[in-house]
């Protein structure tokens, strides 16, 4: 069998403008170092950014643009059978490009397998003690020929947020955030207000009981921002513990099934399992 080339997109600030990398680098090397020799191993480089959160300021929106475009250049370079891993906001990269697979804006070509760590638009039900769903809310379609692979941590709300959690609406808000085009962004913010287009537009109602409801929302909100935030939190020279923090970037350091693996490693013995099961098809290609 050809050897595979698995592409590696990361997450927000793991990549930057002008990345022209090509060893993987960030969380996901803790998956790709555990690969044999019938794999190699490329990074995605693209402008990672979350808004003013990280070095190109581009809105996610934007951003997950440019990552596309790197992806599908990447992806016209290597020959043989190709499988796709993704961190985060290269979840979402990876997803798009599915997606364009998917409505048949582009064929499937040599893509066999799209392993994903933290997908922000993780389905509800796909990883066991998951109950919530990703925090942007639902994804573009998944083609039908592709092996698929959801890793996650249930107290990590960016794939696991709960159904009603007030974080979607701060994800909703913010997808378009930056400070370089801020008309763009106040542009998208009016569009959701006037047309209630937020994930959480038929759970929010104006009454008593919606009240008493928002309370519960409101407390697991904090819970879920907690475990988002640092391990260890500092302000104006008062350091805070935080035991519920840093479950959005231990997958390569603490064990989340019974085996004991990482997520990483979960990751890595998938990709070694289905790699025999893949020959290559014809190759990808814009569609006309």
């Amino acid at each position: 069998m050809s050897q595979m080339t698995v592409l590696a997109v990361g997450g927000t600030g793991e990549s930057r403008p002008d990345d022209r990398r090509t060893e993987v680098t960030g969380l996901l090397r803790e998956v790709t170092v555990r690969l044999d020799d019938r794999f190699a191993p490329r990074w995605v480089g693209y402008p990672a950014s979350y808004g003013p959160v990280a070095t190109g300021g581009l809105s996610y929106v934007q951003s997950t643009e440019a990552g596309v475009c790197a992806l599908l250049d990447r992806l016209r370079e290597d020959p043989g059978p190709i499988a796709l891993i993704g961190y985060s906001q290269g979840c979402t990269v990876i997803r798009e490009l599915l997606g364009m697979i998917a409505t048949g804006i582009v064929p499937v070509g040599r893509i066999v397998a799209a392993g994903f760590i933290s997908d922000p638009q993780q389905p509800a039900g796909v990883v066991p003690g998951c109950e919530g769903r990703g925090v942007a809310g639902e994804g573009p379609p998944l083609p039908a020929g592709v092996s698929v692979m959801w890793v996650a941590n249930p107290q990590d709300m960016i794939c696991n947020a709960s159904d009603d959690s007030y974080v979607r609406d701060i994800a909703d808000l913010t997808r378009s955030m930056s400070l370089h085009t801020v008309h763009t962004w106040c542009a998208h913010m009016w569009q959701l207000l006037r047309h209630n287009s937020f994930q959480n537009a038929a759970k929010t109602r104006f009454s008593p009981r919606q009240w008493r409801t928002d309370l519960r929302r409101l407390r697991i909100a904090l819970v879920e921002i907690l475990g988002y935030l640092p391990p260890r939190l500092a302000w104006r020279g008062i350091r805070i513990a935080n035991r519920r923090g840093g479950r959005h970037i231990a997958y390569a350091t603490e064990p989340l099934d019974a085996r004991g693996l990482t997520g990483c490693q979960v990751l890595a013995r998938w990709l070694c399992d289905t790699a025999d099961d893949h020959t290559v098809s014809e190759s990808l290609s814009p569609a006309a």
